[in-house]
């Protein structure tokens, strides 16, 4: 059984490697088409192929023409038994190429959540809708969600047939074993926060995800200003480079609180920047399941996220707090509330969300159900033929 995972960037890629092991374990050849940028040595250890792919992750850019051709040829040349290509570039070039190549291979496409949601703008949502709409009826043997407001949404707005939409949990997570509080020293967390030059007893609020302006750390950094008046230790470490980084940078020194701020770009270590933080902030305004929630709750942090789809189905009052979207103040009333309860009170909503990270997203049951789907949707496929 031959397998091609196709995506536009190999960071998505990156994000999937557990899902790509585990599909080597059940027998598969796995291969992947992507944009190879600085994770290209990172999938090449775990995948037995990785093609060089010149994907965009602009819907109209040339140089998806360029991809579509490419991986149409390469998938009838490689005869793949099952197709699985993700996000909407990626998602749509690997459809329609696997469609054209009329190999007879099973065409799956994940939704890292819809691109046309409650918070888009209405000519954006009606584009990607009717996009979405065309690809699952004609493209798409199983279409993969992460959270229940986009499989109502398909259902409702006709975008997938209900046979080849499947509900999921999305990548997972590694809570056992990598994203353990217990995998991680005190010494670690103590060097972490001297690297910041915080003291053992200084707040510390982490915000983890590509700076882009869909993720809205801007509200993070705004919050700050009014966290710091009743919590003037307090330090955000943001995590992660991107387009915004320079921007965010300098609105933190408009407001007046750049020292309470720390900018650490890209890292490979955010298991210890968890580990040694006291909240997670996550004030994204699109998102499909966030591994980055997960993974701070799997740390068990309490989290102060927006409530859009995606985080509200993995936030609640039982493990952190759901704030307006676009509304720093709330964020920061929320902050300063978490901040305020005993520790004790909020090492019970860590360790709630951690239980519900193990029972539910670990991601070996992540990995068994996307395989075990594979056998389903091929079945369906070959019912609707008979």
């Amino acid at each position: 059984m031959k397998l091609l995972y196709v995506s536009t960037l190999d960071h998505i890629i990156r994000a999937m490697l557990p899902h790509l092991e585990g599909a080597k374990r059940a027998g598969y050849r796995v291969e992947v088409a992507c944009r190879v940028t600085r994770f290209g040595d990172e999938v090449r250890k775990v995948v037995d192929a990785v093609h060089d792919v010149p994907m965009s992750r602009f819907p109209v850019h040339t140089s998806n023409l360029v991809a579509l051709k490419q991986v149409t040829e390469l998938i009838r040349r490689e005869r793949y038994d099952v197709v699985h290509s993700h996000n909407p570039s990626g998602g749509f070039i690997g459809r329609l190429a696997a469609t054209n190549a009329a190999t007879g291979a099973l065409r799956v496409y994940t939704a890292h959540g819809f691109h046309f949601h409650r918070h888009g703008h209405p000519t954006a949502n009606a584009v990607y809708e009717s996009i979405e709409r065309y690809a699952g009826h004609k493209l798409s043997d199983a279409v993969y969600v992460y959270n229940s407001e986009d499989y109502d949404a398909a259902l409702a707005k006709n975008v997938v047939p209900a046979e080849r939409l499947f509900a999921t949990r999305g990548i997972g997570i590694s809570a056992r074993e990598q994203f353990n509080p217990k995998a991680v020293s005190e010494e670690d967390r103590e060097a972490f926060r001297q690297e910041i030059g915080a003291s053992a007893d200084t707040p510390i609020l982490s915000v983890v995800g590509e700076m882009l302006p869909r993720k809205r750390q801007f509200d993070a950094i705004r919050a700050m200003k009014r966290i710091v008046a009743t919590h003037p230790a307090t330090i955000l470490v943001l995590v992660g480079d991107g387009k915004m980084l320079e921007e965010n940078k300098a609105l933190a020194e408009s407001l007046g609180i750049a020292a309470n701020c720390r900018f650490l770009g890209f890292r490979r270590d955010v298991k210890r920047i968890l580990a040694a933080s006291t909240l997670f902030v996550f004030p994204s305004k699109q998102e499909g399941l966030p591994c980055a929630i997960q993974e701070a709750m799997a740390m068990e942090l309490p989290t102060v996220a927006t409530d859009v789809r995606g985080n509200c189905e993995l936030v609640n009052a039982d493990n952190g707090r759901l704030v307006r979207l676009a509304d720093p103040l709330q964020l920061a009333d929320a902050v300063i509330e978490l901040l305020s309860l005993p520790p004790a009170e909020r090492r019970r909503l860590g360790q709630r969300g951690r239980e519900q990270m193990v029972t539910k997203y670990e991601r070996e049951l992540c990995v068994a159900e996307w395989l075990d789907l594979y056998k389903v949707a091929d079945e369906r496929r070959r019912a609707r033929k008979t």
